[in-house]
């Protein structure tokens, strides 16, 4: 399918980036294979976007090329797996680099947030109709600190403001190109995509998510993961 911009079908790719070694889970397997409830985490986020009407295609930036497209070079509307980078950063822009080169809309999501639930993902993508920057988000519950190198608290923010990020961002692509470019010219690495095109003065709109949509970092959340879907997540 598409999104409409102003009138226009847009089509909306989809950029996974699954290179990541998953250091943080201890052994040998990268966390995007590992199983959750029987299923490889990459495959149960691929799946989200293969079955997601307004998504057209799926790219994906990996590190094991084999094993990706073995798990999911298969499945409906996965179009690339190309090789990833060294970061995060470099890995999408490798993605972004096989999209369709049609105008479209870019949809980032990580390959260890498995638990995106449809109507959010399709609720962010209509949102790109009208906002050029979408991040996933949720308020934070947990009062922050902000603490000096020595361990001294420095300040307490209003957690009013304050809201955890996840995935999926959503951007049109121009204005994600433009941003990968400025920041490669600059020498400068961001903690997310939205850092980058916030550096090119593109207003980011939030777009609220679930808390249960996780990143998969550590064995912990593994365990949370598998509660979730046991009770229905």
């Amino acid at each position: 399918m598409s999104v409409a911009i102003e009138g226009v079908q847009v089509p909306v790719s989809a950029v996974i980036p699954a290179a990541g070694s998953g250091t943080r889970m201890g052994g040998g397997t990268a966390k995007q294979f590992l199983p959750l409830r029987g299923e490889p985490v990459l495959v149960r986020t691929v799946k989200l976007f293969s079955a997601c009407p307004l998504v057209d295609e799926i790219v994906i930036a990996a590190a094991d090329l084999e094993t990706t497209r073995e798990l999911v070079g298969h499945l409906p509307k996965v179009a690339r797996v190309v090789p990833g980078g060294a970061t995060r950063q470099e890995s999408v822009w490798a993605a972004l680099q096989a999209v369709h080169s049609r105008p479209r809309i870019v949809a980032v999501h990580d390959a260890a947030r498995p638990l995106l639930t449809p109507a959010v993902l399709e609720g962010v993508l209509r949102a790109a109709a009208v906002h050029p920057a979408l991040v996933v988000a949720v308020p934070v519950q947990d009062t922050i600190k902000q603490v000096a190198p020595d361990g001294t608290v420095v300040a307490t923010p209003d957690r009013g403001s304050l809201w955890a990020v996840q995935t999926p961002q959503v951007f049109w692509a121009d204005v994600l190109v433009q941003a990968f470019r400025q920041a490669m010219a600059d020498g400068f690495t961001g903690t997310d995509d939205a850092s980058l095109v916030e550096r090119i003065g593109v207003p980011v709109r939030v777009f609220r998510g679930e808390p249960t949509n996780l990143k998969l970092t550590t064995p912990a959340d593994f365990r949370v993961a598998e509660a979730l879907l046991e009770g229905g997540a």
